[in-house]
């Protein structure tokens, strides 16, 4: 068939299979369309008919998106003539069958019509004794010595003749099969959140959508088993409601709107940042801009021709007397933020940089410059924004140490031209440089040492007051805490009413702090003792505020008879001179300016609170500890080393010989590139011994501590 006569047939046709199925299911843009396509199909009109609408049109929330046509079914009321005519009825599917046979379904096969044929022609296939689902309902052939079989699903209220069905059951033409299947919907939820600076809006979503439950189609068969099937659909956020509420609130300022309409329309809960303040800008604290190189560096000289000269090596930078150290910049002032509510957000204050003038310099240009007044190092200590300025002296001995000259103590910076004899001491706050070598002698620096040739048969220390530092720090820490609750307790004492202020006002605060310390605080002066006492002995070695400190807890708080603290204010003021000393001391620099340099050690120890470098040949049976690293450019022969943050060697070991121990903490890492036989590592508690030779060793511990060897 082709031309208008072939369509009209082929229309008739498919109308009277569809006829034959009862009901078909259409869709449109509204539900009018809807309906009118299926009755077009069908070949009748609304009083033969009975209509169900599945879903009505949804026309989504912003720009369309989200738009879903109406869905409706459409049922004839009664049969076709065609049932009551088996005759009528082989011919009609004998003609379906030439029609679809005579399409061609390479140019058609697209058409709504060679669809609605296939569906036709599929319905009339031999359906005696079987029971299937279309369209939701169940639909059943008899046949003779043949019962098809329904089983109900979990959650369908299957009825026969209007009588619950629990368990399979039998079904014939003549029983009415119904199900009670139920809709769900669930309204969407939202909530509007700010931040607590007001810096962000979010918006918290939970969607809704709406179930549709029916039957799952089955194709015909002696048993089927009830199947439900789901169809959902989400339920989109009003977004008009949404944005009067974002205004009701106040945010009004960095409103993403592009984020709004993404969190109304998604699909999965979730939170949206819908909108973001501008953070202030913090400015700059005043500072301290050096003219003079102040820092110790680390660096060594090269030649011309790319070879270190080791002999050379400028550490420690030096002032003349009238020399500028550096400015005083004033502090720079932020940017303003702005919230989410379009409220001022001040930017933190820029505070001025407070310069306490040390030993050797003076300010001048109204504070704003500071000038050396000695020679020696520039020695600058930064805690928060106070710097505490100081030029450091420097002695230099211009011969070796030895018995001729005597043993060397100094309170700044050591420089030895010469050697350092059998037997002698050189001992300095500072750091220490010694151009030759160093023979059975002790080197005790406060800061750094450098040997720029050979130590034998030496102890060597950097770092000494550091330690000593670090735990009179521990101990004050104890102190500060102990009088800060006491102040907090006579605060609470002098607040009573029966409390006699005037007695305070002749004696002093001596009295009320003997009763706490008698009492509840007995704690505090056997901790001051022990301060004060490691203070005495090492007063050679640290900075006199830490001896000024020590006599003024003495005088309070051993001795209170002779007590200075005449009021609370008084009290306050020298807790935060404690305060001072112990912030200062915590944050003091234990490793930066702290490390040991030499060429060559032999049957030496040495200590450093910061790194220890041997760049020379290497070192032969010593003991080498670090709270910094350990790096060895030449080779470990026997000894021991330990460092804190790591070891880096080029060979460690000896063939046959003595036992090579090195060290670290469990979180560290040792390298070697060349590690011999009787070479022993140990990271943690793990330990290894190479029982041959290896090269490029890399050892650590993995997450659960077991050594690994690269």
């Amino acid at each position: 068939m082709t031309g208008n006569h072939g369509n009209i047939v082929r229309s008739s046709l498919i109308r009277e299979a569809m006829t034959l199925s009862r009901s078909i299911v259409s869709k449109g843009k509204n539900v009018k369309e809807a309906v009118d396509r299926a009755l077009n199909v069908l070949g009748t009109k609304n009083s033969g008919v009975d209509i169900e609408i599945i879903e009505t049109e949804y026309k989504g929330i912003i720009l369309g998106l989200g738009s879903k046509p109406a869905v409706v079914r459409v049922t004839l009321k009664q049969l076709n003539n065609a049932e009551e005519h088996p005759e009528h009825h082989l011919n009609l599917v004998k003609l379906l069958e030439m029609e679809i046979n005579n399409i061609d379904f390479t140019e058609d096969s697209k058409s709504e019509e060679a669809v609605e044929l296939k569906q036709a022609a599929a319905i009339q296939e031999d359906l005696h004794g079987k029971v299937w689902v279309r369209e939701g309902h169940i639909f059943c052939k008899d046949a003779p010595n043949k019962y098809p079989l329904v089983s109900p699903a979990q959650g369908v209220k299957l009825y026969k003749n209007n009588e619950a069905v629990e368990k399979t059951v039998i079904v014939s033409e003549n029983d009415i099969l119904t199900v009670e299947l139920s809709d769900e919907e669930r309204a969407p939820k939202w909530e509007l959140l700010l931040s607590d600076n007001k810096m962000e809006a979010l918006l918290k979503i939970v969607p809704g959508v709406r179930i549709y439950r029916r039957l799952k189609d089955a194709a015909p068969s002696n048993f089927i088993q009830l199947e439900v099937e789901e169809k959902i659909i989400p339920i989109m956020i009003d977004s008009g409601s949404m944005m009067n509420e974002i205004r009701a609130i106040g945010i009004v300022h960095g409103v993403d709107y592009t984020e709004i309409a993404r969190a109304c329309t998604s699909d999965e809960a979730g939170t949206f940042i819908i909108a973001k303040g501008n953070p202030p800008t913090p400015g700059k604290n005043g500072c301290f801009l050096p003219i003079k190189e102040v820092t110790i560096k680390k660096g060594v000289m090269e030649r011309p021709d790319g070879t270190v000269d080791y002999r050379e090596i400028q550490e420690f930078p030096s002032v003349e007397r009238g020399q500028v150290l550096g400015v005083i910049q004033p502090p720079m002032p932020g940017i303003p933020g702005q919230t989410t509510t379009n409220e001022f957000v001040p930017p933190p204050e820029a505070l001025p940089l407070t310069v306490q003038e040390g030993r050797g310099v003076v300010l001048v240009e109204d504070g704003t410059k500071v000038v050396a007044i000695e020679a020696g190092q520039p020695d600058i200590k930064m805690i928060g924004t106070t710097a505490k300025i100081s030029v450091v002296p420097k002695l230099v001995v211009g011969t070796d140490v030895s018995l001729q000259s005597g043993n060397v103590r100094y309170i700044g910076d050591v420089e030895v031209l010469g050697s350092v004899q059998d037997g002698m001491l050189v001992e300095a706050q500072g750091n220490i440089l010694v151009h030759g070598s160093v023979f059975k002698s002790k080197i005790i620096a406060g800061n750094s040492v450098i040997i720029h040739k050979n130590a034998i048969s030496s102890t060597i220390s950097a770092g000494k007051s550091s330690m000593l530092e670090q735990e009179l720090t521990g101990i004050l820490g104890g102190v500060y805490n102990q009088l800060s609750q006491m102040m907090v307790a006579m605060h609470q004492i002098m607040s009573v009413s029966a409390f006699k202020v005037r007695t305070i006002d002749r004696t002093g605060l001596g009295p009320l702090l003997k009763i706490l310390c008698d009492g509840k605080f007995k704690s505090v002066p056997p901790l001051i003792i022990s301060l004060c006492n490691k203070i005495k002995t090492g007063k050679c070695e640290l900075d006199p505020e830490w001896l000024s400190l020590a006599e003024l807890l003495h005088q309070n708080f051993i001795t209170p008879q002779a007590s200075g603290l005449r009021s609370m204010y008084d009290l306050e003021v020298f807790l935060k001179k404690v305060e001072m000393v112990y912030k200062s001391a915590a944050t003091e620099k234990e490793a930066v300016n702290c490390f040991i340099k030499a060429s060559y050690l032999q049957n030496c120890e040495l200590y450093s609170a910061g790194d220890i470098q041997i760049a020379g040949n290497g070192i032969y049976n010593s003991k080498l500890y670090a709270k910094g690293m350990i790096q060895l450019d030449g080779y470990v022969r026997g000894g021991e080393i330990f460092a804190e943050k790591g070891v880096k060697i080029r060979e460690a070991g000896t063939k046959g010989g003595i036992p090579t121990k090195i060290q670290v903490p469990k979180d560290q890492t040792i390298m070697i590139n060349c590690a011999l036989e009787e070479t022993v590592i140990q990271i943690g508690n793990k330990t290894h011994t190479f029982t041959r030779e290896t090269q490029l060793v890399r050892a650590r511990l993995d997450e659960i501590e077991n050594l690994i060897l690269q």
